[in-house]
């Protein structure tokens, strides 16, 4: 473990943003369908209206992970602020996050892959190779096989570039306005335009894993701050410049019909579309297998870290004899991430993806201004925008108001998950459910 980390300590900003960018930006070939299935041809306002609440949330990721550049992400900030039990529920919610993580970009690899072999795209094949996948990577990580950052650098670079010239190709030769079509209220309802907001959501999430790379990576007070904003940028511009070319060359019909591969569907209408196609299924198969992979490593390492904090029981913290790895943890956690990819339910994994993400961002820009008032003289190299000065029993605080926004535009993004995903809302209180009786039987116990 030791020797790893040393290792990763070599990180500059290419290498945090190709961390940051595979699990963020894999997102816009999972949801592009599932998004055009609901909100129609308002789906390129969803992803913009979606973008609000990621882009606040990735700014307080900067503040804190620059201010306190250790492994640990929000459970670890959530601690400094709260203290153990809002460190729990943000590492609990976590879990949920990484567990879905390895389960939905495995199924969006998948989709790719099946472009490729059609069959694969059908039952009971989707669910199964999407749970092969996972298992793959699962023995990987016990013997402690995993991506480097340099591998990582080219698959993102080889995504950029490949987005970058089919939106090029495509605006230039097929793209018909759709504009006029958008009736938000009629076309789409706004309980639907609502609903593909929230699922749009869940591709911008995935900022957690540039604050787990904070405490390896060199001049983190500069570096992380301009990996977030580069991140932010490029994924923000890409998910509502490729959606618009979506719709207007294949239309919200054909593309809410085609959530396992929207981006191949879309590179398949181009001049020379099979070539295209082809191009864009390696690249999405590849990059979301990268972000599969996010899953099961952060996973293992936030159970790891929470055992460690006494959070969960210690066995999970045990390292395999040979290969030096959690394997305890990684199995455990896998089945379910197996479970879920197994089922092959697009659709439920993205709720999941929401509920437990957006939880933990409630929690982390809360945990920004709380720490502005517990540490205010700590050296911050980023601080969130819009601050104000405000005084509390004589005292100053610059209380963060981007923060603030950060909060309750997460918290409203949530409640519409909760309101409008029905097995979303269901599984993710249980899950909030069992994570609080161990909490109390477990953890409050031991105190």
């Amino acid at each position: 473990m030791a020797k790893e980390q040393r290792l990763k300590r070599k990180l500059g900003l290419l290498g945090v943003f190709s961390f940051g960018y595979a699990d963020v930006g894999a997102g816009i070939y999972m949801t592009l369908g599932l998004v055009a299935a609901h909100a129609g041809p308002a789906t390129p306002i969803a992803y913009a209206v979606a973008s609000i609440s990621y882009l606040l949330t990735a700014l307080s990721y900067a503040e804190l992970s620059s201010s306190f550049p250790e492994a640990g992400g929000g459970m670890i900030f959530a601690e400094k602020a709260f203290g153990k039990f809002i460190a729990f529920l943000a590492g609990w919610s976590l879990l949920l996050d990484y567990i879905v993580t390895g389960s939905i970009f495995a199924l969006s690899a998948t989709g790719y892959l099946g472009h490729l072999i059609p069959l694969l795209k059908t039952d009971p094949y989707f669910g199964l190779t999407a749970a092969l996948l996972v298992g793959s990577l699962v023995v990987l990580n016990i013997v402690g096989i995993r991506e480097s950052a340099a591998v990582s650098s080219i698959l993102v670079v080889m995504d950029v570039v490949g987005l970058s010239v089919i939106m090029l190709i495509g605006y230039t030769t097929r793209f018909q306005p759709f504009f006029d079509q958008i009736a938000i209220g009629t076309n789409p309802t706004w309980e639907n335009f609502l609903y593909g907001s929230t699922l749009a959501m869940a591709s911008y999430l995935g900022i957690e894993v540039v604050s787990q790379t904070a405490g390896e990576t060199r001049k983190a007070g500069s570096t992380i701050p301009k990996a977030v904003k580069l991140v932010s940028i490029i994924v923000i511009l890409f998910a509502v410049l490729f959606s618009t070319l979506a719709i207007g060359v294949v239309g919200w019909q054909i593309l809410g019909e085609s959530e396992k591969d929207p981006a191949a569907v879309v590179a398949q209408q181009l001049p020379y579309g099979g070539i295209f196609a082809l191009w864009i299924s390696m690249i999405g198969m590849t990059v979301c297998y990268v972000a599969t992979n996010t899953g099961v490593v952060g996973v293992s390492r936030m159970v790891y870290a929470m055992s460690e904090q006494g959070m969960l029981p210690e066995w999970l913290t045990a390292l395999h004899k040979r290969f030096n790895t959690p394997y305890k943890a990684i199995i455990l956690f896998a089945f379910f991430q197996l479970m879920l990819a197994y089922i092959g339910h697009l659709g439920l994994a993205a709720d999941l993806y929401n509920f437990g993400a957006l939880l933990s961002y409630m929690i982390v820009n809360l945990s920004v201004v709380m720490l502005r008032i517990k540490d205010p003289y700590r050296y911050r190299p980023f601080m969130t925008p819009g601050n104000i000065t405000v005084s509390i029993k004589r005292k100053s605080y610059l209380i963060p108001l981007g923060a603030i926004g950060g909060f309750i535009a997460n918290l409203v993004m949530w409640l519409m998950v909760v309101g409008t995903h029905e097995e979303g809302r269901l599984v993710g209180f249980s899950w909030l459910a069992v994570g609080l009786l161990a909490y109390f039987l477990y953890v409050a116990r031991k105190r």
